[in-house]
């Protein structure tokens, strides 16, 4: 019925990307569709005998169709599902490989009879939009989608997120955000709230920014002096949109928690958004008040910019460096810092435990990506575990018949329990946000014995697993976005 795209096709595309990497917003007008009823085959295989159970009647409209996938199993329907993504702003180069997870992830559930026996899910290409990581980017290019899509498989940007929120609600769409914000959770924050009320449509995973933060500087009060250095006093650099606040004010929680001061915070523009002045301005922080740790919620072209350039300029003064999860790139080991991140004064905290991670869901996610023939990242990780919260909407709303848009938000507005094969742990997605949000996180190092360049630590310092929960997290009343929260 549609798309010539296939599987194999769009994995050549994304390897000729992942190569090359290192207007008014339009109105946005969708028609109601038709409401379908279709038959659908449930295939249960066990080794190698496979039944087919009576046939189920499953209501669908936008974006499922009972034509097979480009390159899918015939006997199978399709799932269409958009993605949302930065291809020329502050985090191109991680687009590649978060598009890239994600679709390994759709082949190896396809693989396994995709949802429910009767559907696989794709996402090819041309559902695929650049938003640029700007507010009107991202409403514009959602509405080059919307009346193609079943749900939204990656929404990357809080600040872009945000901003068509009111169109996801509008349209009922379902969306996997590429995000960590501390507000989605809260009916009284900037949209839609995630899971309270009637509004539930966004499929967080993962610990938010503002709990890694905490976690690293309770990590850091213990883990800094530990290896001979001091840790009294903190800078913070961050972009200005609520990823950046997030993160600083997490910060700020963890330090006044823990007697460390803040001498000064900084905005960071990023370099895709006109801001590469910023970057010297920065530098000049740095060199002008001298700090312990440098804590950055930027991208990876602003982090090689900063810490390369503040080595370069303070030598063996430089301060430490402890970057939030988007910061780093395997990348950055082939550019001019390469050395400096060798050197060990960056540190990385995040929600997802690295590359080399022992657990069967980086077992799978390594398998498809060195199958597929494509070089280690990170970002994998973060495309791959964020779909698995979708994958169990799209079961719970096949399994109560009902794939329309309208099912699909009411399977995420009553979604439970999301297991994500060990690569985070298990979370639950009713009841109180104090009570329900992940709050636990790892921080890496480098090591040359590391796939990715960062390696996570499993130690004292945090836990065994590497996951750890620090004591201001632990005791953090959690009632509103931390993005409100004033650094001073």
């Amino acid at each position: 019925m549609r798309r010539a795209t296939t599987w194999l096709a769009i994995l050549a595309a994304f390897v000729l990307i992942a190569a090359a990497c290192a207007n008014e917003p339009a109105e946005t007008t969708t028609t109601p569709a038709e409401t379908t009823i279709t038959a659908a085959q449930t295939t249960t295989t066990a080794g190698e005998t496979t039944t087919t159970e009576d046939m189920m009647e499953i209501a669908t409209d936008v974006g499922v169709t009972e034509e097979p996938c480009p390159d899918g199993n015939p006997d199978r329907g399709c799932i269409y599902l958009g993605v949302l993504t930065d291809e020329s702003g502050p985090f191109k180069g991680a687009a590649p490989a978060l598009y890239g997870g994600q679709q390994l992830f759709w082949a190896a559930v396809n693989a396994e009879g995709g949802i429910g026996g009767a559907y696989d899910v794709a996402l090819p290409a041309d559902l695929k939009k650049d938003t640029s990581y700007t507010e009107e980017g991202m409403v514009t290019q959602y509405s080059q989608i919307a009346d193609e899509v079943a749900a939204i498989a990656q929404s990357l940007g809080t600040p872009s997120t945000l901003a068509v929120l009111d169109d996801y609600e509008r349209d009922s769409i379902v969306a996997a955000p590429m995000s960590w914000w501390s507000g989605y959770a809260f009916e009284e924050a900037d949209g839609p709230a995630a899971f309270t009320g009637d509004q539930g449509r966004i499929i967080e995973f993962g610990t938010n920014y503002c709990f890694e933060a905490m976690n690293a500087v309770d990590w850091a009060t213990v883990a800094i002096p530990a290896i001979g250095r001091e840790f009294a006093t903190a800078g913070v650099m961050f972009f200005p949109t609520d990823y950046g606040l997030d993160y600083a004010a997490g910060v700020g929680i963890g330090a006044a928690a823990n007697g460390v001061e803040i001498l000064w915070s900084e905005p960071v523009i990023p370099v895709a958004l006109s801001g590469a002045e910023s970057q010297p301005e920065a530098i000049a922080r740095i060199q002008a008040e001298p700090v312990d740790i440098v804590f950055l919620a930027i991208a990876p072209t602003e982090l090689a910019q900063v810490v390369g350039g503040a080595a370069q300029q303070l030598g063996a003064s430089v301060p430490l460096f402890i970057g939030g999860a988007p910061s780093w790139n395997v990348a950055l080991l082939d550019s001019p810092a390469a050395q400096v991140f060798q050197s060990g004064i960056f540190f990385q905290s995040s929600f997802l435990a690295g590359w080399d991670y022992e657990s069967p869901g980086h077992a799978k996610m390594r398998g498809f990506v060195e199958g597929a023939g494509l070089a280690a990242n990170d970002f994998f990780g973060a495309g791959w575990i964020s779909q698995y919260g979708l994958k169990t909407v799209l079961e719970d709303a096949y399994a109560a018949g009902d794939l329309t848009r309208a099912g699909i938000e009411a399977a995420a507005q009553a979604l439970g329990d999301v297991d994500y094969e060990g690569m985070i742990p298990v979370r639950t997605f009713q009841g109180d946000p104090n009570d329900i949000f992940p709050r636990m996180s790892v921080i890496s190092k480098y090591s040359a014995d590391a796939t990715t360049g960062m390696e996570t630590i499993a130690d004292a310092s945090t836990d065994p697993s590497g996951y750890f929960v620090g004591p201001t997290a632990t005791a953090f009343d959690y009632t509103e976005p931390c993005s409100a929260y004033e650094l001073g």
